[in-house]
């Protein structure tokens, strides 16, 4: 009897085998013509150990490596949406204003490119789906590539060879002609076989006209490239150049503007197992244009460009920077403008201004293009101010404006009288004015181009008032709970200042906990003094000194 039930459990053993062979997860080992994907940065590591032992990395590749884009050429204005539309965004880095024998003159233009892989792959960024766009000059994309060749299939069980490199590509736009620059770099080369040192990889780009034909013009002059692996480990760079025509000027397309997107494609052959496989990275918009208005006093052209468009343009005014002085007035207006509407002058009630970053943005107006409707806010503007500070002295003074009379959110284009205008130097106004102005030429800002103002100021963040002395039946509190939020992007530390009461009062701040002992968050501050960025609530003002019994209050600003 033993021997006729063995036959039996051996036949449900074989069976059990064979259908976990053919079970889902014995299917990820299964495929028998290899793989390439691409792997995200976080996944690498896990994704390094797989390949090492020569299993699938089917599960370890993105389904997705780039966002999803509609093939074929487009009309200008659709183009210009999806321009609008991006999901990224940059700061300017544009030095402060000169003054010279001419006047207020811009600084020289400067780009700020991504110069090396390390600080590509510093950003968090480089990996994503649209990369790092640094400025509209300089853009970078970082990822890891695995291929895997088949070395045998047994059951159903299939194990890998692979090569595995790190593919990094650093875009430079041009603010003098139409052309774009890749430079592209594999490292930490990777293989499983010394075998697949001889495999030939060739680093490739596609690239497609959007608006015109002649958009998308391979550079002859630098082919793709293709060497072996072990060729690959003594010369990991290379270059690819793409080249626009510029199309006719036409009413519709003033500044015969063409678009191109590109992306990558690395092929690798290993010839002994037949093995051929192209994996494509991500694309990247590139706007090419011929604005002949491009134009910085008192003598910098710049005729043509090539920019990264897929981020939207952010006018940085850092006016904390003593470099800035000369544009602190004008700033301050901006950004008073932008944070308290309904506080500025003309005063309309529920009034909104456009600008602030992650809101209604500014669209640049070319002034000699439009001449009527830029007089009409400078008409505005002028009879507006006129009125509002017809009782004031205006000696050394001129009238600002915000949004700018350059900008179709101007004062009379608008519709809404949803602006403001406000009394200032007239040293910072003129600073202002030619910054701004070398500004639109430094970052190719056409007509109709939208972008936003950010102006890097103190913003008061909190107020609480405090005892002098520690509350009655209190060991430390000596002021009501308050809470620190609202923190813009830019600040970088806190600065706490004591606007009422004994100036030379010192202090700390405890937070409140309810369920156990409350906790010294900052000590022995005083007017002026500078702490790390901390967002919470509950906090409290403790263990006053030098105050005299008198009360103070203190203000909490973050600052850049």
């Amino acid at each position: 009897m033993a021997r006729l039930i063995r036959l039996p459990v051996s036949a449900v053993l074989l069976i059990f085998l064979i259908t976990g062979i053919a079970s889902p997860a014995a299917n990820a080992q299964a495929n028998d013509k290899g793989g390439g994907y691409w792997i995200s940065n976080d996944q690498a590591e896990k994704a390094e150990q797989q390949l090492k032992k020569g299993k699938s990395l089917e599960k370890y590749g993105e389904k997705q490596v780039q966002q999803k884009s509609d093939e074929g050429q487009k009309s200008l204005n659709e183009i210009q949406t999806e321009d609008r539309n991006a999901s990224t965004s940059y700061e300017s880095p544009m030095g402060p204003p000169v003054f010279t024998a001419l006047g207020w003159e811009p600084p020289p233009f400067n780009y700020d490119h991504i110069n090396t892989v390390e600080e590509c792959r510093r950003s968090p960024d480089s990996g994503s789906s649209t990369g790092y766009i640094k400025n509209r000059y300089s853009f970078c994309w970082s990822h890891v590539a695995t291929y895997q060749v088949p070395r045998s299939c047994r059951f159903g069980i299939c194990s890998y060879d692979g090569v595995q490199i790190q593919f990094t590509e650093i875009g430079f736009g041009s603010n003098q002609s139409r052309k774009m620059r890749v430079y592209y770099s594999i490292d930490d080369i990777l293989v499983t076989n010394p075998s697949l040192n001889g495999a030939k990889l060739k680093i490739d780009f596609d690239c497609e006209a959007k608006i015109n034909p002649g958009d998308c013009k391979p550079d002859p002059d630098t082919p793709p490239v293709e060497r072996t692996i072990a060729q690959w480990k003594n010369v990991n760079y290379g270059l690819k150049t793409f080249l626009s025509d510029a199309p006719s000027p036409s009413d519709i397309n003033p500044d015969q503007v063409g678009y191109m997107d590109f992306s990558p494609m690395l092929t690798i052959k290993h010839a002994p197992k037949k093995f051929t496989k192209t994996i494509e990275g991500i694309k990247q918009r590139v706007r090419f244009d011929s604005a002949k208005y491009m134009f910085a006093f008192p003598d910098q052209h710049f005729w043509q460009g090539a920019i990264f468009s897929r981020a939207d343009p952010i006018l940085n005014v850092p006016i904390t920077d003593p470099a800035f002085a000369h544009l602190k007035e004008a700033g301050e207006h901006w950004k008073f403008a932008i944070d308290h509407p309904e506080e500025t002058k003309p005063y309309v009630l529920g009034k909104k201004i456009p600008g602030a970053v992650g809101k209604m943005p500014l669209t640049r107006m070319y002034t000699k293009r439009h001449p009527d409707e830029y007089a009409k806010n400078r008409n505005k503007t002028r009879a507006v101010c006129n009125k509002e500070f017809k009782d004031e002295d205006r000696t050394g003074k001129e009238c600002d404006e915000f949004p700018f009379a350059s900008t179709w959110e101007g004062s009379a284009m608008n519709g809404q009288d949803w602006f403001s205008v406000r009394l200032i130097s007239k040293e910072s106004n003129n600073a202002a004015g030619r910054w701004l102005g070398a500004w639109y030429a430094y970052d190719r800002i056409l007509d109709r181009d939208a972008f936003n103002v950010q102006v890097k100021a103190p913003v008061k963040v909190a107020t609480i008032s405090s005892y002098g002395t520690p509350k009655p039946g209190q060991d430390h509190r000596s002021s009501d709970n308050f809470e620190i939020g609202d923190i813009p992007a830019y600040a970088n530390k806190l600065e706490w200042r004591i606007t009422s009461g004994p100036a030379g009062a010192k202090f700390d701040v405890m937070h409140d906990d309810s369920f156990g002992i409350d906790e010294t968050i900052f000590n022995d501050l005083s007017d002026k003094s500078k702490t790390d960025i901390k967002k919470m609530k509950d906090l409290y003002i403790a263990n006053p000194e030098n105050t005299g019994g008198q009360e103070f209050t203190v203000e909490i600003y973050a600052i850049p």
